[in-house]
């Protein structure tokens, strides 16, 4: 089994957005959607799409979009802990603005679930193999101080460990943040590998990564996966409609490789190739739709 931590919300897409004049007014654009979304509901969705034994740890609030998001997740054969919906929550709303390069731009409500998992949320399956906490700094209630107790404790009980990242919402830096040592594999972009190294080129900060101990796959968009001192290049996206979990498609595609027991190379190879089709498609995760699943 997989354990997936972290944030699920609802995701409303609205593409072929002008930047420039998104706000100045009343504005026609080519599609409004709505789609579920959240790195971990993502990843999650993805990996039992492809019949990895997968379970999603997260938060919802009892309203009519987290209702709306347990409907979906059952109509997809997802696991989850009954007690994922919090009456005194609301459902994370994620407004993500789509240009046409693909590139995104993100609005959300402040205090929305995806804020508010703690670690009395979380309870780690004892058949678990792999646990992958999605959403780095997502969190308001796990910090530093939080992740470490939680990791050190998934490592404990003998799980292979992996984090996936978001930018740094306080300043963190790498030498700051201890709980990445009980990490196996740590999952960033080149954005957020820059903020946590801060410096830009990319084999820096793959080598400062590996000075903290930290064994980093820095993702590169077209380029690849950068790791251990060389990169990972994969097939090129045929047309880039929208870069939307692009990210948690590598995670995930790397995921299930690596529960197959894959060697890095094949995890990698994986995690390239789910990113690069995730590209293709408006919505995080509408690729599958269009995949085979056996």
């Amino acid at each position: 089994m997989i354990d997936i931590i972290g944030a699920a919300c609802m995701d409303i897409l609205i593409s072929s957005v002008d930047r420039d004049t998104f706000f100045s007014g009343k504005q026609k654009v080519d599609t409004i959607r709505m789609y579920p979304g959240g790195d971990a509901l993502n990843e999650a969705l993805i990996l039992s799409h492809f019949k990895a034994d997968t379970k999603l740890i997260s938060v919802l609030g009892d309203d009519l979009t987290g209702r709306m998001l347990l409907e979906h997740m059952r109509a997809e054969n997802l696991a989850y802990y009954e007690d994922i919906l919090k009456k005194e929550m609301e459902t994370y709303l994620s407004l993500v603005m789509v240009d046409e390069n693909g590139e995104r731009t993100f609005v959300g409500n402040r205090n929305g679930s995806v804020r508010r998992l703690d670690l009395s949320h979380i309870r780690i399956d004892e058949d678990a193999k792999i646990v992958c906490l999605a959403s780095l700094f997502i969190s308001e209630e796990l910090k530093d101080t939080e992740l470490c107790t939680l990791f050190s404790s998934i490592k404990e009980k003998g799980k292979i460990l992996c984090a996936d990242c978001s930018t740094p919402k306080h300043g963190e830096t790498v030498d700051q943040m201890n709980c990445l040592r009980y990490v196996d594999h740590f999952f960033c972009n080149q954005t957020e590998a820059a903020a946590l190294c801060g410096c830009d080129d990319v084999a820096m900060m793959d080598r400062i990564f590996r000075e903290h101990r930290v064994n980093a796959y820095i993702k590169c968009g077209e380029k690849g996966c950068f790791h251990d001192g060389r990169y990972y290049t994969g097939r090129p996206a045929e047309k880039v409609v929208d870069t939307t979990g692009a990210g948690d498609s590598f995670v995930a595609g790397f995921l299930l490789s690596l529960a197959k027991g894959g060697s890095i190379e094949e995890c990698i190879e994986q995690g390239n190739e789910f990113g690069r089709k995730a590209c293709g498609f408006l919505g995080a995760t509408e690729w599958i739709k269009h995949e085979e699943c056996a």
